[in-house]
């Protein structure tokens, strides 16, 4: 990750088909903020995603008036890992590597607060594609580790994904179908990947949602999860 310089993302410029860049900030970011905005046009880089510490106002304030829309607080949740053994639903490691329309259907449910689907200059699907993809590889087991569902029936009414970095496991897509929620079904997912969190070794377990979604917020606290950080994050076009 570069601090305080533009950094192609080559992925994201392949997928939604046009130029996009990421600049995450610190303090020193803003005495050069006249400088990056000056690359990003001299680029012609068509979306820039600038990450702003939510704590340096001067900072937001400049990236405000430079025309960026703030889109998301990005809000990172973590714990130490630990084992549970009360659960209200059954839940079932997935094991298929085929999406469906059904689960298609429920995860495009949990991105409501997505950045990619608040920004109103996303004009082609973006939100559906990039969720559809993000459910694709987690299936796959190319972004996660461990699926987990509960089913109503043969229907499935709820999912969430874990996944593993260097020094942490981290939770992934959690959705449940709006017809079943507050039955404890997101509560009991959330212990299924701590549990295996904690089985593989894991001493922290981390999860990212966005700071207006109150629900996620007080499921995860709920859950015993405390911020650890909140980031502006902003989307500059051109």
């Amino acid at each position: 990750m570069f601090i305080n310089a533009i950094e192609c993302l080559e992925w994201d410029s392949r997928f939604f088909g046009y130029s996009v860049a990421k600049i995450v900030l610190d303090a020193q970011g803003y005495y050069l903020i006249e400088d990056l905005f000056r690359q990003i046009v001299t680029e012609k880089i068509r979306l820039t995603y600038l990450f702003v510490p939510i704590s340096q106002t001067r900072l937001n304030i400049l990236i405000s008036d430079k025309g960026s829309i703030l889109v998301d607080q990005k809000t990172v949740f973590s714990k130490k890992t630990e084992k549970h053994i009360r659960f209200s639903n059954d839940i079932i490691e997935y094991q298929e590597t085929e999406i469906n329309d059904r689960l298609i259907n429920l995860v495009l449910q949990a991105g409501l607060f997505s950045r990619f689907r608040l920004d109103i200059n996303f004009s082609d699907k973006e939100y559906e594609k990039l969720y559809i993809e993000w459910l694709t590889k987690s299936i796959n087991k190319t972004l996660a580790i461990k699926t987990f569902v509960v089913k109503n029936g043969s229907e499935i009414i709820g999912i969430t994904t874990l996944g593993e970095r260097s020094k942490f496991a981290d939770i992934g897509l959690v959705a449940v179908d709006k017809n079943f929620r507050g039955r404890g079904i997101a509560y009991d997912l959330i212990h299924s990947a701590d549990n295996t969190a904690c089985g593989l070794g894991y001493d922290e377990i981390k999860v990212v949602t966005q700071l207006q979604n109150k629900g996620a917020c007080r499921l995860y606290e709920k859950c015993n999860f405390q911020i650890e950080s909140i980031t502006n994050v902003y989307h500059y076009w051109q």
